[in-house]
């Protein structure tokens, strides 16, 4: 199983979530785990926000969720997206699903186990290209 495979799953197991609990509480239980990941990849690690950046962009880049991850001041652009490539396949617009949100509440979960300072994640925009899919995320 790959990364692709990996996704395209988690994608049908939200759609049976949203079945049963609506979009907003699929968003909500994405977002949380995202964030419950996020604090123990970030446990015992202390630093400011640039040291928890790193953390999630080499944690998106080993698991090949991203080609690449940009990080400045409050911005991060993603390269490559996978969830995005899988989402766009089924019609969905990248950064409103309950995938992305979990990859949000990854970046929340790092920073505040890193710093100790609550952020909250949101989408900016995305940009389909030939070569994939860009997204552009701030806190």
């Amino acid at each position: 199983m790959d990364t692709r495979d990996l996704v395209t799953l988690l994608a049908d197991l939200a759609e049976q979530i949203e079945i049963l609990i609506g979009k907003k509480g699929t968003i909500s239980v994405f977002r949380y785990a995202g964030k419950q990941l996020g604090k123990r990849l970030g446990a015992g690690q202390e630093g400011d926000a640039e040291v928890a950046r790193a953390i999630v962009a080499k944690f998106f880049q080993d698991k090949e969720f991203m080609d690449a991850v940009s990080l400045q001041g409050q911005n991060a652009e993603l390269r490559g997206c996978r969830i995005g490539l899988v989402l766009r396949e089924r019609g969905i617009d990248a950064g409103s699903h309950a995938l992305c949100n979990f990859g949000f509440g990854l970046i929340d979960g790092v920073t505040e186990a890193v710093t100790g300072r609550r952020i909250i994640t949101l989408h900016v925009a995305s940009e389909y290209h030939e070569a994939g899919i860009t997204c552009h995320e701030t806190w």
